[in-house]
């Protein structure tokens, strides 16, 4: 073999061979520092919250999924066939500002359930919102689930996400006896879920003076879940722990951002004025069979992320509610209509009586 030819081949074995050892290496580093967090974990609570009146019967709720301040309704999102990353700092700011705002005119609600809340991550500006946010309600008692801590996220390739460390955060009015994080079994296949969410949810437990416990569940369910393998896995498990508790004869209650849509949901009832559709797959009809789905049947919850919001063109839906448990009544259910204007969730109120 002539020289120049060994040098051909070198070469050539060189340019194969460096992006190989690169991309083992990268592959490596996710497999090395992946979150692998135990089935149960007991969260830090922190603030104040005032002990809890054991006769009290009466309760409200609030949840809502920020998109991590980065989801405003000029906004689109590459997984969901956007282009858009990383918003403008400014109006990243400007999105985080009117959330806080808010949550801070809602702060006479006693339990508020947040969904995508960050600690440390690109696509927020590395802007630690759960410490702004627990700065805003000193007088709440507050735990945190994290459920998405990637070193690096390598998509897109041009513009990738790069570091993210997020999750649920539960702001109660009282101090919960006890707190605990329950985290699915039900992970992405390899290597994906390397750089995607571990989810999970977030537990309140409460004593009260007939004997009984009221349960408050804080959930962030599967997205991106084309076969609906991990939501269907997902939702036995919640099924199985809220079960349980009912037949206990406690109080449960769980909202969030389910990534599916209520029992009941028809898109003909929206009013909005918006364009409507169903999620598919839809919530496994055996799921929780005879307790309440609670959602306001007249607003979008949830707007698609292929486009910037416009009313009457982007797609809506409703993924955020709440499910009950048949011995407590609900006394009010509204979406609060913000337009999309700073998530693209709009929030969610429910008033509830433990019969």
């Amino acid at each position: 073999m002539s020289k120049s030819l060994k040098l051909t081949v070198w070469v050539f074995a060189l340019l194969l061979g460096v992006p190989v050892l690169l991309a083992t290496g990268f592959v490596g580093y996710l497999m090395f520092t992946e979150f692998t967090p135990e089935k149960h974990v007991a969260p830090d609570v922190k603030g104040d919250g005032r002990e809890p009146d054991p006769a009290q019967r009466e309760f409200t709720f609030l949840t809502w999924n920020i998109g991590y301040g980065g989801l405003g309704k000029e906004q689109d999102f590459f997984y969901d066939g956007g282009k858009t990353v990383t918003p403008a700092k400014e109006a990243f700011k400007n999105y985080f500002l009117n959330i806080k705002n808010l949550v801070k005119s809602n702060d006479t609600v006693d339990f508020i359930f947040l969904q995508e809340v960050d600690l440390v991550a690109k696509r927020s500006w590395n802007t630690d919102e759960m410490a702004e946010l627990e700065a805003l309600m000193p007088d709440f008692a507050s735990a945190y689930a994290k459920n998405y801590d990637c070193r690096y996220v390598p998509l897109p390739i041009r513009d990738p996400m790069g570091k993210v460390v997020a999750g649920l955060a539960t702001f109660s009015q009282f101090r919960p006896q006890k707190a605990e994080i329950c985290y699915f079994d039900a992970y992405f296949p390899w290597p994906t879920r390397l750089a995607m969410l571990k989810r999970c949810f977030l537990l309140f437990r409460f004593g009260l003076d007939n004997g009984r416990e009221l349960v408050v569940i804080n959930t962030h369910n599967s997205a991106y879940d084309s076969t609906g393998a991990l939501r269907k896995r997902e939702l036995f498990i919640l099924d199985s722990a809220m079960q349980s508790e009912y037949k206990k004869g406690n109080y449960v209650i769980a909202g969030g951002d389910w990534n599916s849509n209520p029992r009941g949901f028809e898109p003909a009832s929206i009013i909005s004025g918006d364009k409507v559709t169903n999620i598919e797959p839809p919530a496994e009809p055996g799921f929780l069979p005879g307790w309440q789905f609670v959602f306001d049947p007249l607003q979008p919850s949830n707007r698609f992320l292929d486009m910037s919001y416009q009313k009457g063109i982007t797609r809506t839906t409703i993924i955020d509610f709440f499910v009950v448990s048949p011995n407590i009544e609900v006394t009010r259910k509204a979406t609060i209509p913000l337009g999309f204007a700073c998530s693209d969730h709009n929030p969610v109120l429910m008033g509830v009586r433990l019969k």
